[in-house]
C-alpha cells in the first residue's frame, strides 16, 4: 500500500497524493511499532486442575493472558496445539482482546479421546495490529504432562477362573470353607463336621446346630495384553476402532477388579519396550498397571506366545493367566494349551475385522480360525470373543462354551470331493 502511494505521488505530483503517501507510511510504521511493542509485553500461563484422567473424562484448562503494556490489544487470536488425537478441545481457535495493563482469562475444556501421555498446549497467541498488516506470535506452554489412562469398566462378575481354593472371593467352585466368614447356622445332618457344631445355639434350640461358612477362593491374576504391531488393528481415524486401546481397557478393568477382590494382580506386555508389573495387591500395583497401559504403544515386534513363554516361567503355580489379543495362531494355541498344565488360562480374543473401518480394509483382515477357538474351549481354556463396541461390563456373557464356535463367525465349509 505504501509503495503504491509513493508511485502515484511521484508520477502525479500534487499535495493530495503526497499526503496519502505520508499518511500510509505513518500508519504502516505505527502498526509495525505497535505490534512489536505490545507483543513483547504479553505473557501467559496455563493452569491444569488434573494431571491424570481416563478416556472420556473432561479436564478444565485455564489460560491466563497478561498485557503489561500501556496500549490495549485490539485483536488476539489463540490457537490450541494440544494433540487432538489424545485431547480434543472444545475451542481449538478463538479470538479475544486484551485491555491495557490488564488480564484476560480463557477457559477451555479438553476431552480425553485416547490413552497416552502428553502436555497441554502449546497455545499460540497471535497479536495483530488494527489494520491486520503485522502479526507477532507468543507461545504459551504448560510444564506438567497429563496422563490419560484407559477407561475402566465396572465388571460385576468375575470372568476369570479361580485357581487357589482359599481366599476372599465367594464362589460355587471347589474351595475351602473360610472359618472367618460364617454364612448361616442350620440344623445338623449326618456327615457334618462335629467341630462346626454351635453348642450355645444347640442348647437354646434343643437340637444340634452347625455353623455354615462361605466357600471362598482366590487366584494370582496375571494379564498379558498383546501390543504386537502386526496383530493389532487401528481404524480410529477412518471410523473404526483400535484393538490395542480395547485390550488396554480390558486389562485395566480386570486389574481394577482383581485389586478390588484383593487378588495379587500383575501385568506383562511388550510394545516399544518391555513393561512388567510384578504381582501384588493394593492401589500401588493398580497405579503401576495403569501407568504401563497408558504408555505402551502397539509397536512391538515380539509375538504374544513368546511373551508368555518368557514370563510364565517366573510365576508361581496355579496362577490365572489372561491373554488379550486380536490374533489367534496355532503357535499361540499350542502355548496356551501347554500352560494349562500349571496354570488356569483365559483367552480374550478381539474380533479384529470389526475394528477395521468399513469397506475394503475390513474385508482384507482375516478372522481367527474358529476351529482353534473350539479346540481351546475343549481343552479347558476359558475363551471370550469381544467384537468392537461390545459392553465390556458384561464380559462374562461373551464367553464361548464348548461346541459353540465363535459367536457370529461361521465355520468354513469343506469342499465337496469330486470324482
Amino acid at each position: 500500500m505504501v509503495l503504491v502511494a509513493f508511485i502515484v505521488a511521484r508520477l502525479g505530483g500534487g499535495r493530495l497524493p503526497y499526503f496519502v503517501f505520508y499518511l500510509s507510511l505513518l500508519l504502516w510504521a505505527g502498526a509495525w511499532l505497535y505490534v512489536r511493542r505490545v507483543a513483547g509485553r504479553v505473557t501467559g500461563s496455563v493452569t491444569v486442575d488434573r494431571r491424570s484422567l481416563e478416556v472420556g473424562d473432561e479436564i478444565p484448562v485455564k489460560l491466563r493472558l497478561e498485557n503489561e503494556s500501556l496500549l490495549p490489544v485490539s485483536w488476539v487470536e489463540v490457537e490450541d496445539d494440544t494433540p487432538a488425537h489424545l485431547l480434543a478441545s472444545d475451542r481449538p481457535r478463538l479470538g479475544t482482546t486484551l485491555p491495557w495493563v490488564g488480564t484476560c482469562i480463557v477457559h477451555l475444556t479438553l476431552t480425553a479421546r485416547r490413552r497416552g501421555k502428553c502436555r497441554v498446549g502449546p497455545f499460540r497467541v497471535r497479536i495483530r495490529d488494527w489494520l491486520g498488516l503485522f502479526v507477532r506470535e507468543v507461545v504459551v506452554a504448560s510444564k506438567a504432562p497429563v496422563t490419560i489412562y484407559p477407561r475402566v469398566h465396572p465388571i460385576d462378575e468375575l470372568p476369570v477362573p479361580l485357581a487357589q481354593p482359599f481366599g476372599p472371593v465367594r464362589t460355587q467352585e471347589r474351595a475351602f470353607e473360610d472359618p472367618s466368614n460364617p454364612a448361616d447356622i442350620r440344623r445338623y445332618v449326618p456327615g457334618d463336621n462335629p467341630r462346626h457344631i454351635h453348642w450355645r445355639t444347640s442348647a437354646r434350640m434343643g437340637t444340634l446346630m452347625v455353623r455354615q461358612h462361605e466357600l471362598n477362593a482366590t487366584t494370582q491374576l496375571i494379564l498379558f495384553p498383546d501390543f504386537n504391531r502386526e496383530a493389532n488393528v487401528d481404524g480410529c481415524e477412518a471410523g473404526g476402532g483400535s484393538t490395542a486401546d480395547t485390550a488396554a481397557e480390558i486389562a485395566a478393568s480386570l486389574a481394577a477388579l482383581g485389586v478390588r477382590r484383593r487378588m495379587e494382580t500383575g501385568l506383562f506386555c511388550v510394545g516399544q519396550t518391555r513393561f512388567a508389573v510384578s504381582p501384588g495387591k493394593g492401589e500401588r500395583v493398580f497405579l503401576e498397571i495403569m501407568e504401563a497401559l497408558a504408555q505402551v504403544d502397539a509397536t512391538g515386534d515380539v509375538l504374544l506366545e513368546q511373551v508368555l513363554q518368557a514370563e510364565a516361567g517366573h510365576l508361581g503355580e496355579r496362577a490365572t493367566l489372561v491373554a488379550i489379543t486380536p490374533r489367534l495362531t496355532p503357535g499361540l494355541a499350542d502355548r496356551l494349551v501347554a500352560l494349562r498344565a500349571r496354570h488356569r488360562v483365559t483367552l480374550i480374543l478381539l474380533d479384529a475385522p470389526t475394528f477395521a473401518p468399513p469397506g475394503l480394509a475390513r474385508r482384507q483382515i482375516r478372522r481367527s480360525d474358529p476351529g482353534l477357538v473350539d479346540l481351546l474351549a475343549r481343552r479347558g481354556v476359558w475363551v471370550y470373543v469381544v467384537p468392537a463396541g461390545a459392553d465390556l461390563r458384561r464380559l462374562d456373557a461373551l464367553r464361548v462354551r464348548v461346541g459353540e464356535g465363535v459367536g457370529p463367525w461361521q465355520p468354513l465349509a469343506r469342499p465337496q470331493a469330486t470324482s
